[in-house]
């Protein structure tokens, strides 16, 4: 018994010293791997999210409507995709209508860049404040901002156009739904096969202190993801709210990127709030004073209020770490990775604690028999 737990400790870790070879010897090709992964594993990223959105409804109708678990999942995807269907025939039509409008205005949105970029050379050369030749710079921020805008615009064309690849994603998505439902219905199934695993090569003792590291791992993982779901709807719904009232260009288009944004901490808030003030900007300057406006009460509701109390000590881990991740993770998967950047590290510095607990129990035991 001894021995083996010997063997597994050094596969693991020679498992891990050939991945940390392999990351610096060749970067690209390690994260070509990791992308690959990614691509194939996408039912199963899908299945874990809708999982996200399914479980807590299907325990509430076990527990409190006292429903059995086929049922409770019945009721509980019948809500569901009411929910996301009445959402999205809202949602939709309003924001092709946003995309519509604003591919029409890409002219309008040049001109008036080149007028206020104007008016800004102008200011500047009356004060003396310009060191270097004034048209040449002018020029190489027009063709930027042409190159940049029209890569924008085609863009928005492919989004309506890529019809296949829509049907295809749609596709991917009903198979992670199913993979889902299978989860959530044989979850005790799954539990045990974790449990017998872990003690054919460990012991019963092991068996459970693995399963519940692996449930708490679990908890981490599901309760930052809903919580940062819930926390990004509420942010985009009171931007949404705040700039309709103020009557901003475009509120549901800048609403859903603020929403989203949020997804990814610090980062995502802020590529979202550039975004969207550069649309306003272009469309109507006066209101950006309200979209400001917005983003500041959106994120001071999400950091003051509703964030410490739906995610609380969730993850565990400082601003530092929350940021490294999200660089980290974002170099390694991308989008997906700075979303999911933050509970893998919190899940790591859980590992890091158990390890320390263990070793440090170990060293106890050791000076009681000395």
């Amino acid at each position: 018994m001894k021995y083996k737990h010997i063997f597994i400790k050094v596969f693991i870790v020679g498992t891990l010293l050939v991945i940390i070879q392999t990351m610096l010897q060749n970067m690209n090709g390690f994260l070509s791997v990791i992308n690959g992964l990614t691509k194939y594993l996408r039912p199963f990223i899908y299945a874990m999210f809708i999982a996200v959105l399914l479980n807590p409804m299907v325990e509430f109708a076990e527990k409190k409507l006292k429903f059995k678990r086929g049922m409770a999942i019945a009721m509980s995807l019948i809500a569901l995709i009411l929910f996301l269907t009445g959402t999205l025939l809202w949602f939709i039509p309003n924001l092709i209508d946003s995309f519509e409008e604003i591919i029409e205005k890409f002219p309008a949105f040049q001109e008036n860049f080149n007028k206020y970029l104007e008016r800004i050379f102008a200011f500047l050369r009356e004060k003396n404040l310009l060191l270097m030749d004034g048209e040449e710079i002018k020029q190489a921020i027009q063709d930027f901002f042409v190159k940049n805008m029209n890569n924008i615009k085609a863009l928005l064309i492919s989004l309506g156009l890529n019809v296949i690849d829509w049907i295809v994603e749609i596709f991917i998505i009903l198979l992670g739904g199913f993979l889902a439902l299978y989860f959530i219905y044989n979850r005790e199934y799954f539990m045990q096969y974790i449990k017998n695993m872990i003690f054919i090569f460990y012991g019963d003792k092991e068996a459970d202190e693995g399963l519940d590291f692996l449930i708490e791992c679990k908890n981490i993982f599901l309760n930052y993801m809903a919580g940062r779901i819930i926390i990004s709807v509420i942010v985009g719904l009171i931007a949404f709210a705040v700039m309709k009232i103020a009557s901003v260009p475009y509120a549901l288009l800048n609403a859903v990127m603020i929403g989203v944004g949020n997804m990814i901490p610090y980062f995502g808030s802020i590529a979202a709030g550039i975004i969207a003030f550069i649309l306003v900007l272009l469309s109507n300057p006066i209101k950006c004073f309200y979209l400001l406006l917005a983003i500041i009460i959106a994120q001071n509701v999400d950091g003051y209020i509703i964030g410490p109390r739906i995610l609380g000590k969730s993850v565990g881990i400082s601003s530092f770490w929350i940021i490294a991740s999200v660089i980290i993770m974002g170099n390694i998967m991308g989008t997906l990775g700075m979303f999911l950047g933050v509970p893998i590290f919190a899940i790591i510095k859980l590992i890091y604690i158990r390890i320390l607990k263990n070793k440090k129990e170990k060293l106890k035991i050791e000076e009681k028999q000395n």
